[in-house]
Order: C-alpha cells, then structure tokens, then sequence
C-alpha cells in the first residue's frame, strides 16, 4: 500500500522559545479564537438573547463602514484566493489574513461564527449570483446578510419585536422584502432596521434582490459545513525572530497578488472592473470607504548554521506570504566552491531553485525565490499564497564555503483590523502566550497523496481524488521525529456530486462535470499501526437532519469535514490517519501535527509605533519569555495614527 509519512520539523532544541504571543487591547475580539471573538461581539454590543446575539454578529460584520465600527469587513471581488483550492473559506484565515471579499466568503464566515458563538446550527444557501446565511434558534432558521446588509421581519409596522424571516419565508413569499417599499422604491418609515440593503435601495433593484429568492429551482442548500476549518493562528517565536505587522501596507503596491491555474498557465486572479472603478494597481482596498489592506515581516536571523553541507530552516507563517528574501555573507574561497538556496512549499517533496553563486566570492549575497509567473501587476514567487516554507541552503564544502549574518524574510499581509490598535485615551493591553505545545500545517497536495482505489481527476485546473468502484483510502503517517506527539488535526472535503456539478474553486459556487459519485460512505478515521485497528472520528452522514422541520431537496452535499484529535495515549510517536470513501470524491485535505516542546524561555520585547498629532511616538514592553499573562497601559493624549507593533525573542 502507498503510504507518505509526513515528518513535523519542531524546533525543539532551540533554546528561548516563545509559543504564541499574542497583544489585545482590553475588549478587542480576538480573532485567533473563534469562541473568544464572538463572546467579544456579544459584549460589546451588549447581546443578551438569540436574538440579540445574531445581530451582533450580522452588524460587525456589514461591509459598509458607514454603518458599523470597526468597520472589519469590507466587500471588494478577487482577492481572496489561494490556489489550489480556490476562494478561501476558512474563517481564521478571512478574519487575520484578510478582512475582505464577496459573498461566498463573508457567508461561510457568519456561519462559523454563529456557531463558534453558541448557536446549535447556521448554514448556507447558494441563490445563484449571491450567498447567504441562516441561524437556527428559537426553533427556526433566521436569515442575515452582511455583504447585501440586510435582513427582514414578517409584516409592517415596527420591526422592533418581529421575528426575523428565513430563505424558506421568502421563497414563499417575495412580498416580504417588497412591501417594505412604498410606491416610489423609498423605505416605508419605520418597517426595517438600519442598514437595510442600501445598495439595492438605491438602485431600485429590490425587485432582483426578491427573486433571488423566489425563483427556487436554482436555490440551492449546503445543509452541512460550508467553511473550511483548519488554520489557526498559533506560531512559536524563535531566538532571533521577530513578527512585524504595519497598520498599512509597507509600501505602495505591496500586497498578495492572487494567480489562478487552470491546468497550463498562471494568470493574476482580481480583474479589473472600469464600471466600478476598480484598478489591480491599486490592491484590495474598500471602494466605499478609505480601509485597506496591511503588510507585516516576519524575520530570522539563526543564532547557529549547522556545519554540514546541507541545512534546512523552517519559516511558517501564520499569515498569508506575499514574497520572501534571504540575505546572508559568504565566504567562497576557490573556484570549485558554490553555494545554492532552494525553497520547498510541500514538506520537502519537491524543491525550487532560488539561486546558485559560485566562488570566488567574499561578500553581502541577496535571493529571492523562484518567480513562477510574471503579470502586468505583479509576480507570483514559489512562496506566494502559502503559509511557510522551507528553506535548504546547500554548500559545496562546508568546511570551506562559509555563511554568516543569515536573515530570512518573509513578507505577510494581513488585516490591520484584527491588530491591537492604540486610541486616543488610556488603552490597556492584554499579553498572553499558549502552551508549549509545537504546532505545524503538513502540506498535502492531492498529485501527492499516498491513494489506494482513488485516481486523481483534473478538470480545468480543478482536482479531486475519486474512488474506484470498490471504493478506496488515503493514508498518511504523521511522525514527529523524536518527540512524542500530543495530537492532529485532519480537514477535508467530501464532494457527493450530482445533477452534473461539482464545486468552482474560482467562484466559490458550481461548475458542470461529467463525473456522477455513488452515495456510499465515507469515513476519517486514525490508527497506531497501519494495519490497525481504525478508530473512526468522523462517517458521512446517512441523511441530512432538518432542525425546523421542513425537508430541502435542493442540496449541495460537499460537507467540509475538521476534527481535531487530542487524546493519544502516552508517548505516541507516529499516527496513522486514513480517509476512505466508498462514493463521494475528496479534495482540500488538510493535515496538522502537535508535539510538546520545550519549557517557554527568552525575552519578549514588544514595540509599538504610532504618531500622535504628527509626533512620532514609540512603546517599549520587555516580558519574560514564560510569562503566561501581562498586562499593560498606554495613554495617548492626541489624535493617535498607528504605524506597527512588533514582537521579537531576543
């Protein structure tokens, strides 16, 4: 049977780590933690009851910053995509990496909310052309609408009291949203909380909006997870690493540049709209308000090269890469001697050639990866869109060729909404750090997968893996080296297709195949052996189950499937994970590992910028590497302009 053992590169041996310093002003959301962040936005908008607590949600998330502060979300199309899974549904990486996008992705990130904050059920209903999202309490799914910026109560009068409609109530009966207006498009006065759809307000386009609804036979349910879970945000800061995060882009034009493959060549994904005026240039900025983007750095410097011909350095990032650069001193004595650097995005599957120098040379020495594609607007390198990488730098002799003042750098983009951001005022800032527990994302491409009774189907750039006949497995063996692991986690989607559609990786919605899969089972389930036995943590369910009562036909059954399995026994050092699936294909396999590392050790010093009317002022804040907790204040007496914070292991 083919089997691909993926090995966990810990850091452990490196003195002085740091695991996952994180800075909150006190009441900020946390966006790290889904749980957290919504308990945030039910506090500070002081929701009690479902009701409440949905509208929280629904409000912070409106992409009009005219209505809401913050002002985290903004609505801007072709931004927010990685290949090669497509247009980026998972939360955690929306809500840091981000901030931004359409529909399909402000949808999917509602729905992971609500749920992380408590509500037993949301979902997500296809419309064809829009996205949106239901809540289930109080005995029935309610419908809102952050990117339209909407949602409606049965009725007129007041709305104060009302419940709020569903897809279902709408579909029935289109007057719901219609008889909101009067004779001349205006909102009847009083009938619908604010903002209520302005856009379409004003375009007179309420009409549209209404038989998004009405016409059913394209509407279409996801009745089982639409978001894909599995990024989270923790990071072990090294001796020698710094993180760097800008409340702006560095500089102009820096930004993440998405590309799309569609199976032959690279193209810049965003297109640009002369009706909106929407211009590539210009980046992922709001078109309605001045928010935008931000760009980060995250810096290491090795305290030691090993003295062997090859060695390899691990740079992850918590954010998504735009770019890397790696400056180091040489020393290349003869002729012979030559000295090349390689980046790997796979685990050290395969490798790319940054670039090759060759002796005699003593001297400053600059690389950038391998640049994949070149566009009007940019570039894509061999790290862009990824989230770490690997770096092998490969001597001819090591006794001879020399490298010193080696600094790896990786360029990051980030939402600037999600920072610690001081105000005018006195700010209290919360400092915590996680358990020394090593964390790393396995790269699992689905050309490499270790497949039994799959084969791997490529349609337009688009790939899934599809059982045979007699169904088939993936099994994977998870190995941390020497240090015993304390769990894993393990993602993926399972595609029943039917009616001739599968998933678009470029719109988040459907395209047309001609692959039909059968209904058989599928499983995720996890061994010490790979002969076993199998401990199913996950089977496909039989049938959907509808909570209000009312049967949809009309389904898209592609659950996005996450667990997360931390309760080996003692001492484990290698896991068996397999997937299996007897009918539905599989695609976006995710993979992580965690290991206990060593005891948390070093100095943290944290640095944060920012002018204060005009004057440029800076905050210093040394914490012990293992401190758990901090706590400290700031007061600003002017109008405060933030530029960065920064922490670094020193």
């Amino acid at each position: 049977m083919k089997l691909l053992t993926l090995f966990l590169a810990l850091a452990a041996g490196l003195s002085a780590q740091i695991y996952s310093p994180k800075v909150l002003r006190d009441g900020q959301p946390d966006t790290t933690n889904l749980k957290a962040f919504a308990e945030s936005i039910y506090a500070n908008a002081g929701a009690k009851n479902p009701r409440e607590k949905a509208e929280a949600i629904w409000r912070f998330f409106l992409t009009d910053g005219r209505f809401v502060k913050p002002g985290f979300w903004y609505h801007i199309a072709g931004w927010t995509y990685e290949e090669p899974t497509g247009e980026v549904l998972d939360p955690i990486k929306l809500l840091n990496s981000y901030g931004f996008g359409l529909c399909y992705h402000i949808a999917p990130l509602l729905e992971a909310v609500f749920e992380a904050g408590g509500f037993p059920d949301a979902r997500c209903w296809f419309l064809t052309g829009h996205t949106v999202t239901e809540v289930f309490y109080d005995g029935g799914y309610h419908y809102f609408d952050s990117d339209m910026m909407g949602y409606n109560v049965a009725g007129l009068g007041s709305f104060r009291g009302k419940p709020v409609v569903s897809v279902h109530d709408i579909e029935r009966d289109g007057n719901i949203i219609l008889e909101k207006l009067d004779a001349s498009g205006h909102v009847k006065p009083g009938v619908v909380d604010t903002p209520w759809y302005p856009a379409d307000v004003r375009a007179h386009a309420m009409g549209d909006l209404a038989s998004l609804f009405t016409t059913t036979n394209d509407n279409r349910l996801y009745p089982f997870t639409r978001y894909s879970p599995g990024h989270k945000m923790d990071f072990t800061l090294r001796r020698g690493e710094k993180l760097i995060r800008f409340f702006r882009p560095e500089q102009p034009g820096l930004f993440y540049l998405p590309y799309k493959f569609d199976g032959n060549r690279w193209t810049e994904f965003p297109q640009e709209i002369a009706q909106y005026h929407i211009r590539t240039a210009d980046g992922p900025h709001s078109q309605k308000d001045n928010r935008l983007w931000a760009t980060g750095r995250i810096e290491y410097m090795p305290l030691s090269i090993p003295n062997e011909v090859t060695a390899v350095f691990d740079m992850p990032s918590p954010y998504v890469i735009i770019d890397a650069r790696f400056t180091m001193k040489l020393a290349l004595p003869r002729r012979s001697s030559a000295l090349s650097v390689e980046t790997s995005i796979d685990n050290g599957h395969s490798w790319d050639l940054a670039g090759r120098i060759s002796g005699p040379y003593h001297g400053g020495w600059s690389v950038e990866p391998k640049v994949l594609a070149r566009s009007a607007h940019g570039r894509m390198t061999a790290v862009s869109g990824s989230y770490g990488y690997k770096v092998r730098i490969t001597r001819s002799d090591a006794a001879a060729v020399q490298v010193t003042a080696l600094n790896l750098v990786s360029r990051i983009q980030l939402n600037p909404r999600s920072l610690p951001a001081i105000e005018t005022g006195d700010n209290q800032f919360n400092y915590s750090s996680g358990r020394p527990i090593e964390r790393i994302e396995i790269p699992a491409p689905l050309a490499e997968a270790p497949v039994h009774g799959f084969k791997l189907i490529t349609e337009t750039g688009q790939q899934f893996l599809l059982p045979d006949e007699s169904g088939g497995n993936v099994l994977y063996a998870l190995d941390a080296g020497s240090m015993p692991l304390t769990g894993f986690d393990v993602g993926a989607r399972f595609l029943n297709l039917r009616d001739g559609l599968a998933p678009n990786k470029l719109t988040a919605e459907t395209r047309h195949t001609n692959i039909t899969t059968k209904d058989g089972p599928a499983a995720i389930s996890w061994a010490l052996s790979p002969k076993g036995p199998f401990h199913e943590i996950w089977r496909s369910p039989d049938k959907p189950s509808w909570r209000d009562g009312q049967p949809v036909d009309r389904l898209l059954r592609w659950p996005e499937v996450f667990r997360a399995f931390h309760d080996l026994p003692a001492g484990t050092k290698r896991v068996y994970v397999r997937l299996s699936s007897s009918g539905p294909a599989i695609d976006n396999i995710r993979l992580s590992l965690y290991a206990a590392g060593p005891p948390p050790s070093g100095h943290l010093k944290i640095v944060q910028l920012w002018r204060e009317a005009g004057t440029r002022r800076e905050h210093v804040e040394q914490v012990d590497g293992a401190a758990m907790q901090h706590v400290y204040a700031i007061r600003a007496r002017g109008a405060v302009t933030n530029e960065s914070i920064t922490l670094s292991n020193e």
